[in-house]
């Protein structure tokens, strides 16, 4: 072969395996110390890495125990306890189990997993959260790539500030993807895309700490702070949309169902009529402002009547309507003209 190929090489590999009487050899003909000779190293090398990367997996890897899934149309009805009986006699209701989802949550597949498992599932515009399960319960998903981004820029702590202040039991699910490593290893994964790179991989080994090691440490250092900043968030971990499903239909057990028209305004106007005959204009210029987000921009706007009143107010003010960093944040730009 003048131009190695190591997919090539490994087929005939395959094929000299299952007929061992040929007499199959391979030669490579190319220059010493050149470009080609480095690309078909630099590709044995990234195979074996992830030979020993699978090794190490299959050698920690947990074998989860399935339960049989919930099957029959009466599983799919919720018993709701009813005490508001005469005499605190106690009454059971059945009614269909209903989860309240965010519209910009349908771009993955968790909802039409929640309708397969017998959900009911009403799309409306949430300004706090994705899921609403109860009245009290409500859910904030994040896929690995999203987690990472939503740390480095902030937004998770708006995020987490706002369900706080809305709901009485608010839960950070954290999901991975169903046929990848449930472990935070796929977070150096996630980071090591978006850093530049040379052509082909070092070949002398690093004396510092792994990547993986340094970036699990790193979320999880994240993570501790931002349940210490907010002690009554929850963390679930989940290691594929389908045992979010799963995870969903146990925490509405014996759970009241949630109201869609309260979902959607909480967070934003307390009046029914939010919305109508807003200026777009100030609204996209509100939307620019640091600290100001989609799920926090109708909670502003139902507090301050205009952007002028807005600037107007103190710095205590500005942190009581957007939080502590992104109120300081928005007030910083507001006065001496900087984003931070």
């Amino acid at each position: 072969m003048y131009e190695p190929n190591l997919d090539f090489v490994r087929r005939i590999e395959v094929y000299k395996k299952a007929n061992p009487g040929l007499a199959v050899r391979i030669y490579l003909l190319v220059y010493n110390n050149s470009c080609e000779e480095a690309k078909y190293l630099a590709g044995v090398r990234r195979e074996k890495e992830s030979f020993e990367k699978l090794i190490r997996e299959r050698g920690s890897m947990l074998n989860p125990i399935l339960d049989q899934r919930r099957s029959g149309d009466t599983e799919s009805l919720m018993k709701v306890v009813n005490s508001r009986i005469a005499g605190g006699r106690k009454d059971v209701t059945v009614e269909p189990a209903k989860v309240i989802v965010d519209m910009r949550e349908f771009r993955s597949s968790l909802p039409s997993l929640l309708h397969a498992s017998n959900l009911l599932v009403i799309p409306v515009t949430l300004t706090v959260g994705d899921y609403i399960l109860t009245p009290d319960i409500c859910v904030e998903r994040k896929s690995i790539p999203d987690l990472v981004s939503s740390f480095n820029s902030g937004r998770l702590y708006t995020q987490c500030e706002l369900m706080s202040a809305h709901y009485k039991q608010p839960i950070l699910l954290i999901e991975w993807e169903e046929h990848k490593s449930f472990s935070l290893d796929t977070i150096a994964e996630v980071k090591s895309y978006a850093k530049a790179s040379g052509k082909f991989p070092s070949k002398k080994p690093s004396a510092t700490p792994s990547e993986p090691t340094l970036a699990s440490s790193s979320i999880q250092s994240k993570l501790v702070l931002l349940t210490l900043t907010f002690p009554r968030l929850r963390i679930i971990w989940s290691s594929s949309p389908y045992a979010t499903a799963e995870i969903f239909n146990d925490l509405k057990t014996l759970q009241p169902e949630p109201d869609p028209l309260k979902a959607i305004v909480v967070g934003a106007e307390e009046d029914p009529n939010a919305g109508a005959g807003v200026n777009t204009s100030a609204e996209e210029l509100l939307r620019t402002l640091p600290g100001v987000t989609a799920k926090n921009v109708k909670h502003v706007m139902g507090k301050v009547k205009s952007v002028k009143e807005l600037c107007e107010l103190e710095l205590k003010e500005v942190q009581q309507i957007l939080g502590v960093e992104p109120g300081k944040a928005c007030w910083d730009f507001i006065h001496k003209g900087e984003r931070k």
